[in-house]
């Protein structure tokens, strides 16, 4: 996979420098910055900021680069801070982001390591944090543990290879080999992540139920007969518990005295109804008889004056009749009286004026005594109506008090088969909910056979999936080779048990010779077993088209070499393997080597010759109170 960085400049300062493909070298004393620069270059590929010299913290105040990814131009300029979200700005020739160096928020999701991989095509995955458990802690791998592979530290590059001395380091190291030559692959993570979310979820259940067995262990809840037949006890006394309520709630209160207090209470309003009825009756017969009174005094006076005068008079209209009272029509009788429906004579005499005034006048005695009788009637039908009516008051208040005393009794037995169902329903419910505990081990018993039966299943799916192939053998024999024939090309010295160098399949680590590098005891045959090993690891790459990132960083190159013996022949011979792997690769490869020195063959590829005088950066640029003026 392509990488390459085509410039980088540090804002804050003037110092910026141009990289070529293949072979770059960047010389100058151990003051002068030049690993420091090395550090900067890692930056851009997503190392941290951490443990910079003070005054690059102080003068450099973001690092802006231009670099190659897989084809696709980039410029990104990061702040030179150790904070976890600080913004990176990314333009590409089609997008433009500010993205947190390696830590999301709220606001962006993705971060600039996170844009890396997926820039180099390096897959996503989270592996187990202990290769020997795949249901421990996930941890992702991330371009920093790519990257391991192509980054060969001063103070590591005598000394271990990919910061294998590290636990955690090393735990990544063995990673990356293994999704590098396909070893390790998405579908084996995909199965170890299911199997990490079956192992949880097998502890959770066996915690739960081992919790439930133990909180009814050795109580009379541990019977689930016992359980079932009590609930079944439980449900027939609540049914017939609430049967008995609703039949006393259904219950009328009909007593005989009640019965007979109410009938006799019909009976009172009846009479009293009827009363009042006779009163208004009474009522309305003396209104008609005071009228008829009226009427007989105004004929008994015409009659009076008629016989004075020895005339008639004018006929008196009656409004009643003068006998019965009642109401009488003058259009009733058409030619006739309307009174008593004979032709009415013409011819009038003092005799029969006379008779007529008696008639009249014992009308009208008959009708003031029938008055009389009236009103005395009406008086005593009021006094009726009162007696009746303190009669039916009595009554009630009667029947109210045996009512009372019915209801009474009533809500005291309701009110205890009220509390009785209360505490029935209670007990039912405490038994669904202990018998719940029971159904929940059920299932908890029968996920956790399914869940034994996946584990089971996934764990030899990884077994089958975690064998290496025929591939993955190819492409590790092609490294050995390319590993054998790099230290032959490096001019180490020829010792040991076996003739090729290898790489050990069990720890991934190169052999020299059949010789642990553990073993070695020289810092500068570790050194150019560890040339020897980045760059054959850089080969096989671009040969089986992995996905490696091709670049590599040396620092300190020189560091474990001496001036005497065969320590220069191999500092140079180190010098022209590079310059060679480089030349034979230069549209894949890029190497930037950082050195106190280099040999003079070396010399055509400096692109930066840094020295006390001109440091990485300058005298001039990092503030007073660092630079001891």
């Amino acid at each position: 996979m392509r990488v390459r960085i085509n410039s980088i400049s540090l804002e804050g300062t003037s110092r910026s420098v141009d990289f070529e493909p293949g072979l770059n070298i960047v010389t100058g004393p151990i003051a002068s910055g030049k690993t420091t620069l090395l550090r900067y270059c890692r930056s851009l590929l997503g190392a941290s900021f951490d443990n910079f010299p003070p005054e690059a913290r102080a003068a450099v105040q973001a690092v802006k680069g231009n670099l190659v990814l897989a084809d696709r131009e980039a410029t990104v300029v990061r702040p030179a801070v150790t904070t976890a979200d600080a913004r990176v700005d990314v333009s590409t020739a089609d997008e433009a982001l500010r993205l947190p160096a390696y830590k999301p928020d709220a606001a962006v999701r993705t971060t600039y390591t996170a844009w890396l991989l997926e820039q180099l095509k390096l897959p996503r995955l989270s592996v187990p944090s202990r290769p020997t458990s795949p249901d421990s802690e996930p941890t992702p791998v991330t371009i920093r543990d790519y990257m391991l592979y192509c980054s060969l530290p001063q103070n590591e590059i005598g000394d271990t290879v990919f910061g294998h001395r590290d636990p955690f380091r090393n735990i990544k190291r063995r990673y990356v080999f293994q999704i590098l030559y396909g070893i390790y692959s998405i579908e084996i993570a995909d199965i170890q992540e299911r199997l990490r979310e079956v192992q949880s979820q097998l502890r959770g259940l066996r915690s739960e139920s081992g919790l439930f067995q133990k909180f009814l262990e050795d109580t009379p809840l541990s019977n689930r007969a016992a359980l079932e037949r009590h609930l079944a006890d439980t449900k027939e006394q609540l049914r017939e518990l609430e049967s008995a309520a609703e039949s006393l709630s259904a219950e009328s209160p009909d007593s005989p005295r009640i019965t007979e207090l109410r009938a006799h209470g019909i009976e009172l309003r009846e009479r009293i109804a009827e009363a009042r009825g006779r009163v208004q009756a009474e009522v309305e017969s003396v209104d008609g008889l005071r009228r008829l009174l009226a009427q007989l005094e105004t004929h008994a006076a015409r009659l009076t004056r008629s016989i004075v005068a020895d005339k008639h008079l004018t006929d008196i209209e009656f409004v009643v009749c003068p006998r019965c009272g009642a109401e009488v029509e003058a259009e009733r009788g058409g030619e006739h009286c309307y009174l008593c429906l004979q032709t009415p004579s013409l011819d009038y005499s003092r005799d029969i004026l006379v008779k007529e005034q008696s008639r009249v006048e014992n009308q009208l005695a008959e009708a003031l005594e029938l008055l009389e009788v009236r009103r005395s009637r009406q008086e005593g039908l009021k006094k009726d109506i009162v007696a009746l009516e303190a009669e039916a008051l009595q009554n009630a208040e009667e029947l109210d008090f045996e009512t009372r005393s019915f209801v009474s009794e009533r809500a005291t037995e309701i009110a205890a088969r009220a509390e009785e169902r209360a505490r029935l329903r209670s007990r039912l419910s405490q038994l669904q909910d202990y018998l719940s505990v029971f159904a929940k081990l059920d299932l908890s018993m029968q996920l956790t056979e399914e869940l034994q039966q996946e584990k089971e299943r996934l764990e030899a799916d990884l077994e089958n999936a975690g064998g290496r192939s025929a591939d993955a053998d190819a492409r590790i024999e092609f490294l050995d080779e390319r590993f054998d024939e790099s230290v032959s090309r490096l001019q180490a010295p020829e010792f040991g048990e076996e003739e090729r160098c290898s790489i050990d399949r069990t720890t991934f680590l190169p052999r020299f010779r059949g010789r642990r590098f553990d073993d070695l005891s020289s810092p500068g045959l570790a050194t150019l077993v560890n040339l020897a090993h980045a760059v054959s690891h850089q080969l096989t790459d671009i040969h089986f088209n992995l996905n490696l990132p091709n670049i590599l960083l040396i620092d300190g190159l020189s560091e474990h070499f001496g001036e005497e013996g065969l320590d220069p022949q191999r500092r140079e011979a180190a010098y022209q393997f590079l310059i060679d792997v480089a030349g034979e690769n230069s549209d894949r490869l890029q190497i930037i080597v950082v050195d106190n020195d280099v040999p003079e063959i070396a010399r055509a590829y400096v692109r930066l010759d840094l020295s006390e005088d001109s440091r990485l950066i300058p005298e001039g640029e990092i503030p007073a109170s660092l630079s001891g003026e």
